[in-house]
């Protein structure tokens, strides 16, 4: 733990809104130490050939990623389709209901006026 010391310009506030940066600062210097420490540790014939490790390593890594992203591109293309194939049916049963609820209107006007005609007519 960092000890809370105030100063005339700083307060107990200020000391404890920086700890976190200080936190991370250690641990950035920890991280580059030890990949020192790796580097020195590491056989000169491992060393030589960490490159090309690093690239079959990488290549490995893009292709399992690039296949990844061709399933969830077909993936999304299939939920798409189904999205569109439920959208049309909807679309389909509106259209349908509109269609037989103007029909019945239609059919209500019809008798109504026939009705007033022939009261019209006596």
């Amino acid at each position: 733990m960092a000890a809370n010391v105030e100063t005339p310009e700083t307060g107990p506030d200020e000391q404890r809104d920086r700890e976190p940066a200080h936190y991370m600062l250690a641990f950035a210097i920890g991280a580059l130490v030890g990949i020192g420490f790796a580097a020195i540790w590491i056989p000169e014939q491992r060393r030589r050939r960490l490159p090309a490790l690093i690239g079959d390593r990488y290549r490995r890594v893009r292709d399992a990623g690039a296949s990844a992203l061709d399933e969830i591109r077909s993936a999304g293309g299939e939920a798409i389709g189904d999205f569109r194939q439920e959208l049309g049916a909807s679309l389909e049963a509106a259209r349908e209901e509109m269609s037989d609820m103007a029909r019945k209107q239609l059919k209500q006007a019809r008798g109504t006026l026939r009705r007033e005609y022939q009261k019209l007519r006596r």
